[in-house]
């Protein structure tokens, strides 16, 4: 039998020469086009979480069309996020701050040291042309797990029904079945590389760990990393590259989403990341680390002090960090909305969100809740302060029915279990953008008690590998 022929693409030709950063732009993206058409037609298929209608059909002009716009004359949400996020691996290493910065808010915009601190971040990441391409690959297929055929597919390729996964977790499943053609470009060492990556992404996200939407054992990947330090590098410069293009959808002229508060979360989750690697910190040190974090930088805005070791602190730590709260009046606000709440909600919310999901223990992650206050939080930025409140009051009512349930909906749990070691070692996700409908009415702002009624999202059980690990 002979070997299986491994393809070559104009962009390795081109990355090969050393002209990937200095390419023409448009010529560049349809070189990615060409090189990742199944790629780039399953993100065809996806849908952005954020952002109105509206907001989708404004981006990109005349003059400055959207990457999406350029290869295919109109937009697509995930391809315009994937694109822009490889765009800024350009504007990182060419030093092109003003691009990179294109559309931050001034108060909250990246600071040139911090630019700076990502461009040697890249340069001692990517050590030769295959990690390179091994990175640009990587962005392509990063989110196809987000195309609503892929479990379909997965089907008929396989025979196999797939439980009920994360898109994290499918693109696993995907890769493995060999359904990834892109995945054919890589030498055995680099997709070993590629692979490792996929599998960490599969129980942590980066930026779930950035905004506290995870719990501290989703963290347990790190421990495979541990001689494999190079492909742990390579995922997290994926992972910054991802929330860079993350607003793309809605405006593709710069890295919008990476301000210098999800900057230096990101910083503190690769700190977090190297320590637990190298066995220097224990899981939830790691994880409290970041809520520190977030914690001490509202502490310098006004904020008063808030402490992981006190449960009530800690879960509205976590909420301030899911809020993406970064001033002194959002931070104010959330402090009103949750100790607003009444005594059993508010218990269930502290419960829930100092949940880790060691032994003994079932924690739920509310996937896509960062998402989920930002939209709340804009459509009622033009309410007075009572509004917004009643608002957020109304979403943490909602997460603690979330939270609270563990088990509900799902065979073999009892829907009412809640944190009593009936299932060991569990996390439950739970996709919170079903109550993106109910937000986004319009009857919500002057009623956000609507909320109240909407049932619990599906959950898919994430089972712990190591269900022997303890921290």
């Amino acid at each position: 039998m002979t070997a299986k022929h491994q393809p070559w693409c104009s962009l390795q030709e081109t990355i090969q020469l050393n002209q990937f950063y200095s390419l023409d732009e448009a010529q560049l993206l349809r070189q990615i086009e060409q090189a990742f058409q199944p790629e780039l037609g399953r993100l065809k298929c996806a849908r952005a979480v954020e952002g109105t209608e509206q907001q989708r059909q404004a981006n990109g002009t005349a003059d400055r069309p959207t990457p999406s716009q350029i290869l295919y004359g109109t937009n697509y949400d995930e391809i315009n996020r994937t694109l822009v996020g490889i765009l800024a691996l350009r504007w990182i290493h060419n030093g092109d701050y003003e691009r990179f910065t294109c559309g931050q808010q001034a108060e909250y915009r990246l600071t040139r040291e911090s630019f700076e601190w990502l461009g040697q971040l890249f340069a001692a990441g990517l050590q030769c042309a295959d990690d390179l391409f091994a990175l640009v690959l990587s962005m392509v297929i990063n989110d196809l797990g987000k195309d609503p055929n892929l479990e379909v597919d997965y089907f008929h390729t396989t025979h196999l029904q797939l439980p009920e996964k994360n898109h994290d977790s499918l693109l696993l499943e995907a890769a493995k079945a060999g359904m990834i053609p892109a995945l054919d470009y890589l030498s055995p060492e680099k997709r070993q590389e590629v692979m490792l990556g996929l599998d960490l992404g599969s129980e942590l996200n980066a930026g779930q760990l950035a905004q506290a939407e995870s719990v501290p054992v989703n963290l347990e990947g790190l421990l495979d990393m541990r001689g494999h330090e190079h492909a742990f590098n390579l995922k997290f410069l994926e992972q910054i590259l991802d929330v860079a293009g993350a607003a793309g959808h809605i405006d593709s002229r710069g890295a919008k989403n990476l301000i210098e508060p999800v900057f230096q979360a990101f910083k503190t989750v690769h700190e977090v990341s190297l320590d637990i690697i190298a066995g220097r910190s224990s899981l939830r040190q790691g994880y409290d680390k970041v809520l520190t974090k977030r914690g001490n930088m509202l502490f310098i805005k006004g904020f008063r002090r808030l402490s992981v070791s006190d449960k009530e602190d800690r879960a509205l730590l976590r909420l301030l960090t899911m809020g993406r709260t970064a001033d002194l009046e959002q931070a104010e606000l959330f402090s009103k909305a949750f100790h607003g709440l009444d005594k059993r909600d508010k218990e269930q919310l502290v419960a829930g969100l100092n949940v880790d999901g060691n032994v003994n223990e079932t924690a739920v992650l509310p996937y896509y809740m960062p998402a989920i206050i930002s939209t709340a939080l804009q459509n009622t930025k033009d309410s007075d302060d009572n509004s917004k409140a009643r608002a957020l009051a109304s979403l943490m009512r909602y997460l603690a029915k979330v939270l609270g349930s563990p088990g509900v909906g799902l065979p073999g749990f009892a829907g009412d279990a809640v944190y009593n070691g009936e299932v060991p070692g569990i996390i439950i996700e739970r996709n919170m953008s079903k109550a993106q409908h109910v937000i986004n009415s319009p009857e919500f702002r002057n009623n956000p008690d609507l909320l109240d009624g909407l049932a619990i999202p599906d959950g898919q059980v994430l089972q712990r590998r190591r269900t022997s690990q303890t921290w």
